[in-house]
């Protein structure tokens, strides 16, 4: 979508997220290494499917993200279907977009539904990143990592390791008061039940002695960057007569998308200063007005430099100051992990699910990708 694309919303029907679940995300190389993609994401899938007694003959479509494919499986969604036992006319697609690929999924599920061709589909992503090629964490087009674009992004911003490590300290905290909460969106797998990642131990002392990993003379750790993490999501979507009729309350509604991309070389992981400003335009709303807000935490770095973009209107309006208190108040992925198609469906699973706790109305979701990508929906409650 270019510039000066329209948001994409809802035109007739509006879009209920009902239900999500996940797997426990957990760090590459562990508990969950010698699972594939597609058997991470059947399990994911069917467990939404068991928990919420869904009827799978009313399951209408499947769109499953995945960056790290599994070879000779290039339809991992109907692979899901096929070898999940589901009603083979389940229409069933695969969407890879780094770090968005899980709102893309949501999106494809949410246009249907709102354009009135289905009227219910799941929408989830997955990785196995344990098997993925060291390459996979490079940018094709800079030869560089994510982390040491986001290096050179922290300098152009002047973003301090203190700063940093303070917003990583928050991200632990936050999730380690949320366990009790997100532990029931967890779909236990292999006997695993929790996160591998939050640590209620960590200390801005424990945070500050730790080195930078990308650049000898940089501030980018593995306390203030999402670890590497296998883990899968399913998110279920119904129009909002579908959900009335099946008797389900919704956790919220979709209000609006929006995607765009930036040239890499003006920060890799830069795109949601353009894309939130955007989206916050066309839909009438002010930062301001978010009671709840959830930024991706690829890096803390990235996070900040992007937050500072928002309010001083780099490459879009000026956005006014963001209310911290509102960010990330159960932590997110620096603490729990980044598979990186999972992502999204975490994100909107656990912020559809604390809106309905606190009767919040409006909720803003940010994710940046490579390729200099972004992704940004807004939910509501009314």
């Amino acid at each position: 979508m270019g510039p000066s694309s329209p948001a994409t919303e809802a035109p007739s029907r509006r879009v209920a997220i009902v239900a999500g679940i996940r797997t426990p995300f957990i760090k590459a190389g562990k508990d969950l290494q010698k699972l594939g993609p597609l058997a991470l994401a059947r399990h994911c899938v069917l467990g939404l499917i068991e928990r919420h007694e869904i009827d799978p003959g009313s399951i209408q479509a499947l769109v499953y993200g995945v960056t790290v494919r599994e070879p000779g499986r290039p339809n991992l969604a109907r692979e899901i279907v096929l070898e999940g036992d589901l009603p083979k006319s389940i229409e069933a697609q695969t969407i890879a977009s780094y770090c968005i690929t899980g709102l893309r999924t949501v999106t494809s599920v949410a246009e249907a539904i709102a354009t009135g061709r289905i009227d219910m589909g799941i929408a989830g992503g997955v990785e196995s990143l344990s098997r993925a090629d060291p390459n996979t964490f490079r940018e094709s087009t800079t030869g560089l990592s994510m982390g040491e674009h986001t290096e050179i992004t922290r300098r152009e911003w002047n973003i301090s390791r203190e700063r940093q490590d303070e917003l990583a300290l928050a991200s632990h905290r936050n999730s380690i008061s949320a366990r009790a909460k997100l532990s029931a969106e967890i779909y236990p797998v292999n006997g695993v039940m929790q996160d591998s990642g939050p640590r209620p131990d960590t200390s801005l002392e424990a945070l500050s002695a730790l080195e930078p990993v990308f650049d000898p003379e940089g501030t980018i750790t593995a306390g203030n960057a999402s670890p590497v993490t296998d883990g899968a999501s399913a998110v279920l979507l119904m129009s909002e007569d579908r959900a009335r009729r099946e008797g389900r309350e919704p956790l919220a509604f979709i209000r609006a998308m929006e995607y765009g991309a930036i040239d890499p070389g003006d920060g890799l992981l830069m795109a949601p200063s353009v894309v939130v400003p955007r989206l916050l335009k066309r839909s009438g709303l002010r930062l301001e007005q978010m009671d709840l807000v959830e930024i991706h935490e690829a890096f803390a770095a990235q996070v900040l430099a992007n937050a500072s973009a928002w309010e001083e209107g780099w490459k879009g309006d000026p956005t006014g100051p963001l209310d911290w208190t509102r960010v990330n108040v159960s932590g997110s992925s620096i603490a729990l992990g980044h598979p990186w198609a999972a992502t999204g469906g975490q994100i909107l699973t656990s912020l559809a699910n604390e809106m309905k706790r606190r009767g919040a109305g409006l909720g803003l979701v940010s994710v940046c990708a490579a390729g200099g990508l972004a992704g940004a929906m807004i939910l509501e409650r009314t």
